[in-house]
This record gives C-alpha cells, sequence and structure tokens, in this order.
C-alpha cells in the first residue's frame, strides 16, 4: 500500500511540473508576442497641406468646394486648390463639399511640399437646350432658377416660382421636373400677375404635364436657369426666353 501511495505521489507532481512548464512557456510566448505588435502612430505637429480637387470625370479643377478637417474649413480656389493644417505622422481625414458633386472623405497623411489630389464624383445632370442649338450640361446640384432684381443681384432658389391655368401657385422643386419646354413667350394670366408674363410647358415626374407661367417675370422682370457646366466648370446663366428644352435627370 506504501508502495502505491509513493507512485500516485510521484505521478501528481510529474503533472503538476508539466503544467507550469506549460504555462510558463505560453506566457513567455504571449510576452514575445507583446513585444513584437506595433505601436499605432503618434500624431505629431500639424503643417500647412495644400489640397488640389479635381472632377473625377474630366480633371478639371473644382472651385468653391468647401474642404474640412476637424474644426477648419478651406475653400477651393479658381484652380480648385485649399490649404488646412494637418497632423503629421498619422492620417488625418480631410472631408470636400460642393454642392454639384457627392460627398468626399480622404485619409490624408501629411507631408510637407506635398500636394494631395482629391477626385470627386459629380451628381447627375441636366440637359439644356437652347433656340439657337447649343447644348450645356450643368449640375443637377448647381442648378437654379433665378430672376434678377433690377440693379442687383440674381435671386437663386431651388424651387420653380409658377402659375398653373387656373391662377394657383405651383413651386415644384427642381427634382420634380422631367421636362421643361421652351422657348418662354409672352403671355397674360391677370389672376397670376398683372399685365404680361411669360410662359412655357412642364412635364413632371409624376406624369403631370401643364402649362406654366413664370411668376417672377411680371413687370418685365429676367428670368433664367442656370448651373455649373461640366465641361468647363464654369457657371451658365440662359434666360427662359433662350431656352428651347430642359431636360432633368
Amino acid at each position: 500500500m506504501t508502495h502505491v501511495s509513493r507512485l500516485t505521489g510521484s505521478t501528481c507532481v510529474l503533472a503538476i511540473g508539466v503544467l507550469i512548464a506549460s504555462s510558463a512557456a505560453c506566457a513567455a510566448q504571449t510576452s514575445q508576442t507583446r513585444r513584437r505588435a506595433v505601436a499605432p502612430p503618434v500624431a505629431g505637429p500639424a503643417i500647412p497641406v495644400i489640397g488640389v480637387v479635381k472632377d473625377a470625370s474630366n480633371g478639371l479643377p473644382v472651385q468653391l468646394a468647401t474642404a474640412s478637417y476637424g474644426d477648419q474649413t478651406a475653400h477651393t480656389n479658381a484652380n480648385g486648390e485649399f490649404t488646412l493644417n494637418l497632423p503629421t505622422g498619422s492620417p488625418a481625414t480631410v472631408s470636400i463639399q460642393h454642392p454639384g458633386f457627392l460627398p468626399f472623405s480622404k485619409a490624408v497623411t501629411a507631408q510637407s511640399g506635398v500636394k494631395v489630389n482629391l477626385a470627386i464624383t459629380g451628381q447627375p445632370s441636366v440637359t439644356i437646350k437652347t433656340t439657337t442649338g447649343t447644348t450645356y450640361i450643368v449640375d443637377i446640384g448647381t442648378s437654379q432658377f433665378a430672376y434678377a432684381m433690377p440693379f442687383s443681384s440674381y435671386v437663386p432658389t431651388d424651387n420653380a416660382n409658377f402659375c398653373t391655368p387656373d391662377g394657383s401657385a405651383f413651386t415644384p422643386n427642381k427634382t420634380e421636373f422631367r421636362k421643361i419646354v421652351g422657348p418662354a413667350t409672352p403671355s397674360a394670366l391677370a389672376s397670376c400677375c398683372e399685365g404680361a408674363v411669360l410662359t412655357a410647358n412642364v412635364e413632371m415626374k409624376s406624369g403631370t404635364a401643364t402649362p406654366v407661367f413664370f411668376k417672377d417675370s411680371c413687370h418685365g422682370t429676367e428670368v433664367d436657369f442656370y448651373g455649373r457646366e461640366k465641361s468647363t466648370g464654369t457657371y451658365r446663366f440662359l434666360k427662359f426666353t433662350d431656352i428651347a428644352e430642359i431636360d432633368f435627370p
């Protein structure tokens, strides 16, 4: 009995020894793995970084885009350039906003003397055909209705300011149109305007088709449609009296 008891005790000591050795090996491996882990990058001092915003479809610089990082904002110039102070040593997310383009963000690692190129994607297009046969392709995001105040600037809006044939106000958003067919011509609708008023025809995405009267054209005020032309990056201002058709996306 004594002999058996000694054998059992030895076996237990051996098992405990193996367990301790295994635990020690595991701890050593874990410690070694931890030593091999790469520390996350640490942001260094901020430096001025020049970014260049371009149209992804044609490489043209995008003017008047808003670049932001943290509480900083900057607007692009005619060359599409902006400057922000970004930290060195770790990526910083720069966001770009422009009404004619989809929102865009990119992680930028600041490097002294290096410009950062940012290519942004345009929104769907509006096609404007004039009575002279010229066609302009503009961004839906920048396109607007407008009227010219005498001795003042344009008053732009995303919503048309129309009357329907029964004199009711009709102010749909630009995204609700399928087509506007012109050119706008002088007419009369006493319930909409005292005196001459311009009229054209519209087709809506809802299926409605109707003549409309430009309420803003009362008293001879010029009414226009404008937007950023995709092929040049410049804004086109066109009178409704010179527009044969506008096709919306």
